[in-house]
């Protein structure tokens, strides 16, 4: 068998014109192994150099790709080469060349100067003399370019270089520095590149390495401090018309035109909460320590804005509805924050953490849309994971409540849409006989989607997921948890009844729901003893439906192990069993009953229907008489053996067999009122209620003594 780089040198490689037009498939073809030192490795570089020094601008492209790609392949190719490919790709920045050939240029310069660190005698003689010439040429591309893809290459590659070489871009920190700001200031008129803006935010977060191992920390700690002046800046511009928290405002905002002052504050808010985030998220040479008073100070102060705050003075109603209108951004930059802060500090953010979901859960209680509610969902997510459990029952439980009701739209507009279909049928006007075919449900164009829009269905399964992390939490009231377990368990039996078109025109997000729910039904019945026997079916729905998916095999094996092994250390609070758990409306609580009232989720118990009456009475049974409010408690040991009332008149009779009550019609039960005399001076009494003992009781007189005869 022939050499792989014999056969492309041969047929693919034979001219420029060829090797340009079959340059994907010798990218493709190029592995490892065939680069490995063998006779045909010189003619291959001699080959790569041909195209380097080619005058056509494809075939010099071609010779670049094919250099890079050598150079990822093969270190020792790289640092044999990488004198002459330096001489020649570096130059190619200074001339006016096309983009792809520029662009191809700056990746084969970033491996070159990258990927020998490790070697330091290539690092002095190769790198060293070259970095310095290639920071200066990707700072002027960086100004005068206007690809927007290139810029971004240029971006990161500077953020690469800058923490292997910081002492030698020492001197360019005050260019590279106003490189990134010049992006970083807000830009009123135009949507903001997202990309560019992130890869300009990275390239500001690591100048403070050239500031060497003992300057960095100095560094960093300025560019925090510099960034968050400047976002609280912008934030008070943005709030002119509402009051402040004693700060003056900044001068020359009030005299702005707010068409273009208020735009631009949003957005240098948004660029102040990127570099702030990045900044975090950056490495650092020795411990520094973070603000995190300020910082949670401001990331508060942007959570807790509302547009409904009045002021004693004379405002424009106009700005004010403007300054209004911008409210959810800033919102939005705040859950930015503090997500970034959660899962960078971790739980020192708990001092602050009782404060931060007081005010998200305010905001969830309020009438918000599906992509202004996703950004408070997420950040609870990061925050009740990263962070310790919340000690505040009054806090947990009303965030709780504060979540239900987005959870309950499932029901209820599972029970519209069952009403809807049930109407034609139900409709007394109409004398045919209404004909619903399989599948009929597909060509209804207006039928009611619950989640209609990409932002409704990540809302509701964000909701899910924060849902999940408030039931582990131990001091949530037994109510909110019943309630909650009860919800669960209803979506579960609703969604099986569904079809996924009316939940969401996507398709991938109907088993996406069933799987989470599963998941939270099974941490929910695994909580006792007899909750995972009684659920078995539901455990193994939810492991073994997808076992042959590889990202869920810890879940599975998880589940199946509490399945078999159910003796596992006890959890930190026992959870209620599945058999506690109240599925019809009789059997929950006054409590449960006013908060399902106070949620408005009333019709989303399991049992929508009233109970059944049954056409024949129940067999005769053992029938306790409720106590009303008593004097004493009753003695144990008159409950235990109870002793039914006698009346002179009619005696006692010997209890029926199991058999000869079973095989007699039963009759209908009479529950007889109980007096209040008899409440208060003797405890409930069970009383064998007989198919006999229906006609009425006689009168007692009670002018009579037996002891006087």
């Amino acid at each position: 068998m022939e050499h792989p780089l014999k056969t492309l040198l041969q047929l693919q490689l034979g001219s420029d014109s060829y090797a340009v037009l079959h340059l994907p498939y010798i990218l493709a073809s190029l592995t490892a192994d065939s680069l490995l030192p063998s006779p045909h490795s010189a003619k291959w570089i001699a080959r790569i150099n041909s195209l380097l020094h080619s005058k056509a601008a494809d075939a010099r492209w071609a010779g670049l790709c094919l250099a890079h790609k050598s150079s990822v392949l093969s270190k020792p190719t790289m640092i044999e080469c990488a004198q002459s490919w330096i001489g020649i790709a570096l130059p190619v920045l200074s001339k006016k060349e096309p983009t792809p050939i520029l662009s191809a240029s700056v990746r084969l310069l970033r491996v070159l100067f990258s990927a020998a660190s490790d070697v330091p005698e290539f690092q002095r003689q190769v790198a060293t003399p070259n970095i310095a010439k290639f920071t200066a040429a990707l700072i002027q591309l960086a100004e005068k370019h206007i690809d927007a893809e290139f810029k971004i290459s240029v971006f990161s590659t500077l953020a690469l270089l800058i923490p292997l070489y910081p002492t030698l871009h020492k001197t360019s920190h005050t260019a590279l520095a106003a490189l990134c700001l010049g992006l970083l200031n807000g830009n009123p008129f135009k949507p903001p590149n997202t990309a560019l803006r992130r890869a300009a935010s990275r390239l500001y977060a690591v100048l403070h390495f050239t500031g060497g191992k003992v300057g960095a920390a100095n560094l960093w700690r300025k560019a925090i401090d510099e960034t968050l002046a400047f976002g609280w800046v912008s934030f008070h511009a943005l709030r002119t018309t509402f009051p402040n928290d004693g700060r003056a405002p900044p001068p020359g905002t009030s005299s702005d035109d707010p068409l273009l002052a208020i735009p631009l504050n949003v957005d240098r808010l948004r660029c102040s909460v990127l570099v702030l985030s990045d900044l975090l998220k950056t490495t650092t040479h020795r411990p520094v320590q973070v603000p995190l008073g300020a910082l949670t100070q401001f990331a508060v102060a942007l959570l807790s804005s509302t547009a409904n705050e009045r002021v004693d003075r004379h405002i424009d109603s106009g700005v004010r509805a403007m300054e209004a209108s911008v409210t959810p951004q800033i919102w939005k930059s705040a859950c930015e924050l503090i997500t970034c802060l959660a899962n960078c500090v971790h739980h020192h953010l708990t001092p602050s953490l009782m404060r931060v979901v007081t005010c998200i859960t305010f905001h969830l209680e309020q009438p918000l849309t599906a992509s202004e509610r996703l950004p408070f969902l997420t950040t609870l997510q990061v925050v009740l994971t990263k962070c310790p459990p919340l000690h505040a029952p009054v806090v947990i439980t009303r965030l709780g409540k504060a979540i239900l009701p987005l959870l309950s739209i499932v029901l209820a507009k599972h029970v519209d849409t069952r009403d809807e279909n049930d109407a034609p049928s139900r409709s007394k006007k109409s004398k045919k006989r209404t004909r619903e075919y399989e599948g009929d449900e597909v060509f209804k164009i207006s039928r009611e989607v619950v989640c209609a829009t990409v932002a409704e269905g990540d809302a509701l399964l964000a909701a899910l997921a924060v849902l999940r992390l408030i039931l582990r939490n131990p001091h949530l009231t037994l109510t909110v948890h019943s309630i909650a377990s009860r919800i669960i368990l209803s979506i579960l039996l609703a969604l099986g009844q569904m079809p996924p078109a009316s939940l969401s025109p996507d398709p991938k997000f109907h088993p996406r729901l069933v799987q989470q729910v599963q998941a939270l039904s099974t941490e929910l019945s695994a909580g006792s003893p007899g909750g995972m026997s009684k659920s078995l079916g539901l455990v193994l729905n939810a492991t073994l439906g997808d076992i042959h998916s590889l990202t869920n095999e810890p879940q599975v094996y998880n589940g199946v192990e509490v399945l078999l092994h159910p003796r596992l250390p006890p959890l930190m609070r026992a959870l209620p069993p599945v058999e506690a758990l109240s599925l019809f409306r009789a059997e929950k609580s006054q409590e449960e009953n006013d908060e399902c009232r106070a949620l408005g989720i009333v019709g989303a118990d399991v049992d929508v229907e009233p109970d059944v009456v049954m056409a024949e009475p129940p067999p005769t049974r053992i029938e306790i008489i409720p106590d009303v409010v008593l004097a004493q408690p009753p003695p144990p040991a008159r409950l235990q053996t109870p002793i039914p009332s006698v009346s002179p008149q009619h005696p006692l009779k010997p209890p029926q067999s199991l058999a000869s009550r079973n095989s007699e019609a039963p009759a209908p039960i009479h529950r007889q009122p109980v007096s209040p005399i008899k409440a208060v001076h003797e405890p409930p009494i069970p009383i064998l209620v007989e198919e006999e003992k229906n006609e009425e009781m006689p009168a007692i007189d009670l002018g009579s003594d037996s002891e006087d005869e």
